[in-house]
């Protein structure tokens, strides 16, 4: 095999990707495919990679061919992003079966179409985790205030119905890297194969995967937390005006019945 130089450049386009329609719409070029992932050759050495939890990566498809791509996605997309996550990695592919994955100069000894997939993968991963830990800080700095106010003024601001909508975004994102994200374990592609197993280990320690993944889960755990103390504070709450309710109600009824024996 000659050596062979390959840029890959990830975007997270969207929240979503329906593979199945955009596939039906684009059958030309396609290599393979899944219900989580499309993986085609659009050209000599140029390849791009759709994975159905919104991020896209391209291997050596010029800037304005990789606009044009993500703009043909969008009708396909569900909330499509404008400020789009980003990583890229530049790798040199050569005849010797060996690996080497590093920050200066990354070298694989070989290639094919599994391997091709394999390094687009989990440039996929870590785009996905760098956008999955922006969302959690986000929440994790807007519960922090409400935390705040109930330190300094003793109460909580936070309503339920905000609360349930923090649950639901915490909980989409753990349901998400669970399904989609191959981290703590190898994909299916690599059971059967040293290399890909190997290849695949060492670009989940170059992108410091497993590391990152572990932040983030302790983020959305603390998120959690501080979610359950709300809610359970705005049940007591809502209990606690349901009693008042309840005993004003009594309390009208026997007023009316003492009027009643008296007039």
């Amino acid at each position: 095999m000659a050596e062979k130089k390959l840029i890959y450049t990830a975007y997270l386009v969207a929240d979503k990707i329906d593979l199945l329609a955009y596939r039906t719409e684009y059958p030309d070029n396609l290599i393979s495919s899944s219900s989580s992932e499309l993986y085609y050759q659009t050209g000599e050495g140029q390849y791009f990679f759709l994975l159905s939890y919104g991020v896209v990566v391209f291997a050596n498809v010029s800037k304005g061919d990789i606009q044009w791509e993500i703009n043909r996605i969008a009708p396909f997309s569900t909330n499509a992003k404008t400020n789009l996550v980003e990583d890229d990695l530049e790798v040199t592919f050569v005849d010797d079966k060996k690996i080497q994955i590093g920050f200066k100069e990354s070298k694989i000894g070989r290639f094919d179409h599994s391997v091709n997939k394999m390094v687009m993968m989990n440039l996929a991963q870590t785009v996905a985790l760098d956008h999955y830990t922006i969302l959690g800080e986000q929440i994790l700095h807007q519960i922090n205030g409400h935390t705040d106010l109930m330190r300094i003024k003793g109460r909580i601001l936070l309503s339920k119905r905000k609360a349930l909508r923090f649950i639901g975004t915490t909980l989409t994102t753990k349901n998400t890297i669970a399904q989609h994200l191959y981290i703590l374990d190898s994909p299916e592609i690599a059971w059967e194969d040293e290399f890909l197993d190997q290849l695949h280990k060492q670009l989940v320690k170059h992108f410091e995967l497993a590391q990152r993944y572990r932040a983030l889960e302790n983020t959305l755990q603390i998120i959690g937390d501080n979610l359950d103390v709300y809610l359970s504070y705005n049940n007591h709450r809502e209990s606690s005006r349901l009693e008042w309710i309840i005993i004003i109600l009594i309390v009208i009824e026997v007023i009316d019945m003492m009027i009643a024996k008296f007039i």
